[in-house]
């Protein structure tokens, strides 16, 4: 079932909500996750052999989950990994691989192409990539730059995240005022802010 403008919208309606999203790297701050007001958990790092229940356990404290493929443990960055995914009952996935975001659309997930800008000399190739890449969202890391570097980025057709080095309020605010829609973060301390 291809991802519907509806499941996009559900998404970014729940981010309009909490733009503040969990991001983990490590299981012992899942419970601190399930129990903030964040709607959004972003998995970055897992062993894929477990993410089902990662995934249920998600769904049943009502948030919704975003999977990153490329980071996952025993799952590849291709079509099969992410058909593993969606049966794992994924909402959305994050990959830097721009090739895959038909395929995670096919699967009825949203499509969230992450870009990587560590030099300027980046920027263009990572913004022509997002515009044949057909993403949902695209987020940009680190996301703390996002501010200094917006004004170098043409208008996105979709919307944009910023994750990576966020962990003052100050910066998330800064970030959402220059066209985020979210912030992902693995500063606990952001988890409740609300930032609307």
């Amino acid at each position: 079932m291809p991802a519907t403008d509806a499941n996009v919208r559900a998404f970014t309606a729940r981010l309009a909500e909490r733009p503040c999203c969990a991001a983990l790297v490590a299981h012992e701050r899942l419970d601190a996750a399930l129990s903030s007001p964040v709607g959004v958990i972003f998995v970055l790092r897992a062993d894929g052999l477990a993410l089902r229940p990662l995934v249920a356990r998600i769904h049943a404290a009502g948030k919704l989950v975003a999977v990153h493929l490329d980071l996952i443990d025993g799952i590849r960055a291709d079509r099969a990994g992410v058909r593993w995914l969606s049966r794992a009952g994924a909402d959305a996935v994050i990959s830097s691989h721009g090739q895959l975001m038909p395929a995670i659309r096919r699967e009825g997930m949203v499509a969230i192409h992450r870009l990587l800008l560590v030099r300027r000399g980046l920027l263009d190739a990572a913004l022509a990539a997002t515009a044949k890449s057909g993403a949902d969202i695209v987020e940009v890391l680190p996301g703390v730059i996002l501010p200094d570097v917006r004004a170098l980025m043409p208008s996105l057709r979709v919307p944009l995240l910023a994750g990576g080095f966020i962990r003052t309020e100050e910066q998330a605010r800064a970030v959402l005022a220059s066209g985020a829609i979210g912030v992902t973060t693995s500063a606990e301390n952001l988890w409740s802010a609300d930032l609307r």
